[in-house]
């Protein structure tokens, strides 16, 4: 899930707003209950990554699943399942934590464990567990290469050798519970977009919507 996570996090970092924005998007999250449909479409030439997922949750504690996922035109995930959800847990007050009956393998462990997906409001996403800093700006390591400066800069080298982080990667701000980053297109720099939530557990990187 860390993957997944760090390849979101790189596409909207990179992905540029187009005209008319305004100067910070709208947060428009609201509260529901788990069941429903939550999709999402990404793509994103400027990383060469697109994403169509969706998943549906269905009150006899069954879901669905559709996601078809490429990076540099190598298919990385193309799945259509059904299955059941194991469990659903409150783990704070702000996040649902949702166990499905679907086996994942993380690269870095080998370890093979049941997929959990996280719900805020109405966003199913992923969680990075680590306490954020007070203010506008703040240093804080993510670890695998990406962090956030004290100067407003964030960063994601693999490689710090032969990256330039300040040129390769937006500007971000803190607004309350949201992290925005700002636009790396010249003409729209200064829109800023919705990146990440600082919840109760950490930093919660949206994915599928509530239809």
């Amino acid at each position: 899930m860390k993957n997944r996570f760090l390849v979101l996090l790189v596409s909207i970092a990179v992905m540029t707003i187009i005209a008319g924005c305004s100067k910070f998007e709208e947060d428009t999250s609201y509260d529901t209950d788990l069941y429903g449909t939550y999709s999402q479409s990404i793509d994103d030439p400027s990383t060469s990554y697109s994403l169509d997922e969706t998943y549906s949750f269905n009150k006899d504690d069954t879901y669905d699943y559709m996601v078809n996922e490429v990076i540099h035109g190598e298919i990385i995930e193309n799945l259509n399942k059904s299955g059941t959800i194991l469990s659903v847990k409150e783990i704070s007050d702000d996040i649902t934590e949702i166990t499905l009956d679907r086996e994942v393998t993380f690269f870095s462990t080998q370890e093979t464990t049941y997929q959990k997906i996280y719900k805020y409001k109405n966003m199913l996403g992923y969680i990075v567990e680590i306490e954020v800093p007070k203010g506008k700006t703040f240093e804080l390591d993510l670890g695998t290469g990406v962090w956030f400066d004290e100067d407003g800069q964030y960063h994601i080298c693999m490689d710090s050798d032969i990256c330039d982080c300040n040129e390769t990667f937006p500007r971000y701000i803190r607004k309350d519970n949201i992290i925005y980053f700002q636009s790396m297109d010249e003409e729209h720099k200064n829109c800023y977009t919705i990146g990440l939530y600082i919840v109760d557990k950490g930093l919660f990187s949206p994915g599928p919507y509530k239809q």
